[in-house]
């Protein structure tokens, strides 16, 4: 982004850091939705699931297990995104200017990660994929490290002095959302397969979002409005990107009641989850 984005008016690390959050909230809904949805449904529909039940394994732990697998998917690409758009946002952060001191090392991240999966892969045929998403979390990291200490003009300072850290409480925030879209896939792909849970998904997401135009206005004077209010995940808890705008910070106060909020609703939507798949038919093949 800092790269292609030409026109910014000199605001280039504002609108880095809100299209880096949005990104990370758009593709940790595919990858959430999608994660939760193959490792239930495709072993559902494929017999997977049937054959591992009939071993002394409980429906609700196989059930968990799955999304427990999901959720630490949505976990890692989160930390990954989290890394890439605090580099991102300094990188664009001098006015009409890159800063390759940051720069370098996070488009180098990539593709060492890919160079060093590739030559494990090809040495020991072991998981290519796997292996590349570590080093690439790993490399991330470590480019982090640098570009905290080495400011703009290249040499050192004090650590973090350049980097923006008010993105850190809100690339938290978007994680506790993306975590409670996996819960929500998973209840979903108990009944559904792939493309439907996702869609539903995306559906759930886009009310969430105008919940309180939907619902919120009209909840003091109609019940109905009142219960689809409660019930629906009020997602705009959990993006925050506004409030960064000039000087504003996230106070971790916030996070931390917004993040009993997503654990609540995510509860709520294992339990829906847990109580379909003890009543879900399952193929032997």
């Amino acid at each position: 982004m800092p790269v292609l984005i030409t026109h910014t008016l000199g605001e280039s690390a504002r609108i880095v850091r809100d299209n880096g959050l949005a990104v990370h909230f758009a593709f940790g809904l595919l990858l959430a939705s999608y994660a939760a949805s193959t490792t239930l449904a495709g072993e559902t529909a494929l017999g997977t699931a049937a054959l591992v039940l009939s071993k002394p394994v409980n429906r609700s732990l196989f059930f968990l297990a799955k999304f427990a697998g999901a959720a630490m998917a949505t976990l890692l690409f989160s930390l990954g995104a989290g890394l890439a758009t605090l580099l991102s946002a300094r990188m664009a952060a001098g006015y009409f200017t890159i800063d390759w001191w940051a720069g370098g090392p996070l488009i180098a991240a990539p593709v060492l990660a890919f160079a060093l999966g590739g030559a494990l892969n090809y040495r020991d045929r072991g998981p290519f994929v796997s292996r590349t998403f570590v080093w690439m979390l790993i490399l991330l990291a470590a480019a982090l490290v640098w570009a905290g200490f080495v400011n703009p003009d290249g040499h050192l300072g004090v650590f973090g002095a350049h980097l923006d850290w008010r993105i850190v409480p809100a690339s938290l925030l978007i994680c506790v959302g993306l975590l409670v879209l996996t819960g929500l896939a998973s209840w979903l792909a108990t009944c559904l397969d792939t493309v439907p849970t996702m869609i539903l998904c995306s559906l759930a997401l886009l009310l969430g979002l105008m919940s309180d135009h939907l619902f919120g206005r009209a909840a003091n004077h109609s019940m109905v409005a009142a219960a689809l209010y409660c019930l629906t995940p009020n997602w705009q808890h959990f993006w925050l990107a506004d409030a960064l705008s000039g000087d504003g910070i996230i106070p971790w106060k916030y996070v931390g009641r917004a993040t009993a909020y997503g654990a609540l609703y995510l509860g709520g939507m294992l339990g829906l989850g847990l109580a379909a798949f003890r009543r879900t038919e399952l193929r032997t093949g």
